[in-house]
Formats: structure tokens, sequence, C-alpha cells
């Protein structure tokens, strides 16, 4: 081998561990260049996990929140629920005691030989309103015959008088509680 091979043999591997030491070089740099980006990126995630945390924290209440409306929407409704039945209590309460009522008018028309009876049912408004006008027409008829002592109105089955002025058909007042 004669001296310019052995040259070139140095210089070749001296181009090749400068290529190397090149190659080396970019790589430190690209790793060093990739680790501030990690970085970055890892400092913008935390930037972003307290809003994130928030966000999460808003969910949860938000979440209660609905719980809680719900819990007291399904409280109204059995509220509701029970108000209904109790409301429908009282309306048969209410027509049980109407036609209890209605009994008892039909009761003492019957007894009494003063009311002309029909056929028909004499619970309608139109019969309370003729009740009402005729009791007023009984108590001024007792009123009078009253100051006569004469007259249908203070005239009894057994002969005698009364001063009774609450007429055939007034209504009773009803004191008792429901």
């Amino acid at each position: 081998m004669d001296t310019m091979t052995i040259i070139w043999i140095i210089v070749a591997i001296v181009v090749v561990l400068a290529v190397a030491a090149l190659l080396i070089a970019a790589s430190r740099k690209r790793n060093e260049r990739r680790h501030r980006e990690a970085d970055s990126i890892r400092a913008k995630a935390q930037e972003q996990t307290s809003v994130v945390e928030k966000r999460e924290a808003l969910a949860e209440e938000t979440a209660a929140n609905a719980r809680k409306a719900q819990a007291e929407a399904e409280a109204k409704a059995a509220e509701a629920k029970r108000l209904q039945v109790d409301a429908q209590t009282h309306q048969n309460t209410a027509t049980t005691s109407r036609d209890d009522l209605k009994q008892e008018w039909k009761r003492a028309d019957e007894l009494d030989p003063e009311v002309k009876t029909t056929g028909a049912a004499s619970n309608d408004a139109r019969t309370t309103d003729a009740r009402t006008t005729d009791a007023r027409t009984t108590d001024a008829r007792a009123a009078d015959a009253r100051t006569t002592d004469v007259g249908p109105a203070n005239a009894r089955t057994d002969g005698t008088s009364s001063t009774n002025t609450h007429g055939a058909h007034a209504k009773p007042t009803d004191t008792s509680a429901t």
C-alpha cells in the first residue's frame, strides 16, 4: 500500500467520523426540540386541567340540581295525586250529603199537608227558588194571620194555632262541621 492509499483511507475515515458526528448532533438537536415541544404541550395541558376540572365540577353540580329538581317534581306529583284523591273524597262526601239533603226535603214535603206533591222530582234550582218564594208568601200569610189569629199559617191539624214564622219550606240551618 502506498502512502496515497493510506491518506485516502484516513481521509475517508475522518469524513465518516465527521458525518457520524453531524448525524449524532442533529439527532440530539431533534430530541432536544421534541423535548421542548413535549414540555410546551404538558404546560398547555396543565393549564387546561384547571378548566376541565371546573367544567367537571359544573357538570356534577348541574347533575345534582337535576336530581334535586326531579325529586321535587316527584314529590309535587305525589302531593298532587294525594290532593286529587282528597278532592274526589270530598266530592263524593258532598254528593252523598246533597243526596241526603234532597231526601230530607222530599220527606219534609211528603209530611207537610200543605205541599202539593207531583210525580216529578222537586230538587232542581227552580223548585228551590219556588220554595223560597212560597216560604216568603207563607211567612207573609203567617204574619198577617198572627195579627188576626186566623188563617192557614196559624191553623194546625189539632185545632191549635202556631206563631211559627219560618214557613213550610224554610231550609234548616246546618250547624254541623263537615
